[in-house]
């Protein structure tokens, strides 16, 4: 196959257009056919396909090679050539309707007919790879699900895909040269106007805009914007390309999972609390310790800065921390008296059996670990496995002090409050030994500031 383009010649007299023909093939230029008249050249453009078509504008016939030129751009993609002795004002007029390719008065030389094949034949192509990757850019933002919007840089539009059409009620051709307020009208959560060109204009791409509220035929509708420059010459901006999206599919999705949320996190309450009540029926004499180990343990964790979601976490596990208990005799439990090695052993089980209850709970926080762990000493001398240091997670620290405080100044079956300033003095001579240094400090200083009771 030929690298140079194929040319059909349209000229009615017989000795010129043998001399092109000439001409054509000693410039090595593939001829695909020589006709006298405009109607024979529409045919064979049809019929043969060339590359470039040489037309006189002076035809024999009804159909000039002007109104040949018009029909050949109709039917055909085939960029047209005028060769012509014609060249008064009213002709060139009338050829430049038609948008050729090129123009070469007759009498011509070869130089000037190659230079006016291979540029109008570049051309062609340059336009044609042009209107195909525009037909592709269009059928790719068509095909998206965010209206696309795009002004000039005084904010008219230029430009809209199906999508923004769609939601707007608009065509392109209804929205093009308008100014964007009015093809596009926003307004803030303020109800106020909201323009994005000069906001885009003026600041780094891609600007994003939310809480937005679109004025569309069918009601107000929630969206989010993103807006970025088209760069021009220059530097400056020739326009603005605006991505906007609806979203009140997300915003009924989001409500729908907040109180799906809701309703698992009250859940989980309602179970929380019935196993704190089951643990409290076996042992009436500790009724509300859990809790009130529960709402000391989250103090501290608050003054320690955890996050909210943490913050639960401990208040759960404080909640839980005895559940164990269940497994223990009741006689144990309301024995008025000490217990002994073997009945204290068996006491020291319940974080275990804690454990084995909560670690089949999905909870969102490691309760299970909290709970088991909640009798361990940073020296190594707790239960029930003799952890040390940083082996204890800071929630159980934290539940162990909390612990620690509230039994001894509380009541017991074998022996009465012991108060809470000798419940202080135990957790301040084991600061740093047994109990977390901070930990120790903050439920001090809860207690000296007055900002912590377990009444209130």
């Amino acid at each position: 196959m030929s690298s140079k383009p194929t040319i059909l010649v349209v000229e009615d007299e017989t000795i010129v257009a043998m001399d092109i023909r000439h001409r054509l093939v000693n410039l090595g230029y593939p001829v695909a056919g020589v006709v006298p008249s405009g109607e024979g050249a529409v045919e064979a453009a049809e019929r043969l396909h060339p590359d470039v078509v040489l037309m006189d504008i002076m035809l024999a016939g009804p159909m000039d090679g002007v109104q040949a030129a018009g029909a050949i751009a109709q039917r055909c993609d085939i960029p047209v050539i005028f060769v012509t002795a014609y060249a008064d004002e009213e002709t060139l007029q009338r050829a430049k309707a038609t948008q050729p390719f090129g123009y070469v008065i007759k009498p011509f030389d070869d130089r000037d007919m190659h230079t006016a094949i291979e540029m109008a034949h570049y051309k062609h192509c340059a336009e044609r790879r042009r209107r195909k990757e525009r037909r592709w850019l269009e059928t790719t933002l068509d095909s998206v699900g965010e209206g696309i919007v795009a002004t000039d840089a005084t904010g008219r539009v230029n430009y809209l895909n199906a999508m923004a059409g769609r939601l707007l009620g608009l065509g392109l051709e209804q929205a093009r040269q308008r100014p964007l307020a009015r093809v596009l009208p926003l307004s803030g959560l303020d109800g106020q106007p909201v323009d994005p060109v000069p906001g885009a204009l003026g600041a780094e791409c891609p600007l994003r805009l939310e809480g937005l509220s679109l004025s569309a035929p069918g009601g107000e509708i929630p969206v989010e914007l993103t807006a970025c420059i088209v760069p021009g010459e220059g530097g400056a901006a020739s326009g603005v390309v605006m991505a906007f999206r609806d979203i009140s599919g997300r915003r009924e999705t989001l409500e729908r999972l907040r109180s799906t949320v809701e309703r698992l996190r009250q859940t989980v309450d309602a179970t929380v609390q019935a196993l704190v009540l089951t643990s409290e029926k076996r042992d009436p004499y500790t009724a509300g310790h859990q809790q009130r180990v529960a709402r000391l343990a989250v103090a501290i964790a608050d003054r320690l800065g955890m996050a909210p979601e943490r913050l639960e976490g401990v208040r759960v596990a404080g909640l839980l921390h005895d559940l164990g208990k269940i497994y223990i005799p009741a006689e144990i439990l309301s024995k008025p008296a000490r217990l002994t090695p073997m009945e204290f052993g068996l006491m020291q089980t319940h974080p275990g059996v804690g454990y084995e209850i909560l670690s089949g709970v999905p909870f969102p926080w490691p309760v299970a670990d909290f709970v088991v762990q909640h009798h361990e000493r940073l020296d190594g001398t707790g239960y029930p496995k003799g952890l040390a240091g940083d082996a204890v997670c800071l929630e159980a620290r934290i539940l162990a002090v909390a612990d620690v405080v509230e039994a001894m100044s509380s009541h017991r079956p074998y022996r009465a409050a012991l108060g809470l300033e000798v419940a202080l003095d135990e957790v301040r001579k084991g600061r740093g030994v047994r109990y977390d240094e901070a930990v120790v400090d903050i439920c001090l200083e809860l207690f000296a500031a007055g900002g912590f009771s377990f009444e209130g």
